[in-house]
């Protein structure tokens, strides 16, 4: 695997593995490059294949196998659960919302009261609520950038 100041890539053995769908040389793969297919391999291991083959499903057991060792895939398996669709949905409706209140940052369609400071609320939420506080605040960062476009930077600093 290639590494390159932090930065990993997949091997070419890895991707011809993943594209092939051979499962022994996947099973055959390190820790860290494993790592980088986690993703593609919780999708394959979860969703209904349109293989039925008795093959596959040795090969589907193989790479439950695989994931089973890993800590990661609970979080990947949480991810791949939400509902994207609705997420963006409400997300839209809280950029609107945000547009007509000019900024303010009252009422929010994403996130509902807050029972502790946003750090703790992160750190003891669902992927869902995690990702709904998030793009609350990418929201709020996105507004006051654009209403600070609306003034020159003279206008900012001396008062009115």
């Amino acid at each position: 695997m290639a590494d390159s100041t932090g930065l990993q890539f997949v091997s070419p053995y890895a991707f011809e593995a993943m594209q092939k769908v051979d499962v022994v040389r996947l099973a055959a793969l390190s820790d860290p490059e494993l790592r980088l297919l986690l993703p593609c391999l919780v999708r394959m291991a979860l969703c209904a294949p349109a293989d039925q083959s008795q093959s596959w499903a040795q090969d589907k057991k193989l790479i439950l196998r695989l994931l089973s060792g890993v800590e990661a895939v609970n979080s990947i398996v949480a991810l791949l659960s939400v509902d994207f669709h609705a997420l963006e949905q409400d997300a839209r409706k809280e950029q609107q919302l945000r547009h007509k209140a000019g900024g303010s940052n009252g009422e929010s369609i994403l996130v509902s009261q807050l029972q502790h400071g946003l750090t703790l609320e992160f750190e003891h939420s669902d992927p869902l609520r995690r990702l709904r506080l998030t793009l609350s605040e990418l929201l709020a960062i996105m507004n006051k950038v654009s209403y600070l476009s609306n003034y020159s930077w003279i206008q900012l600093i001396l008062p009115v």
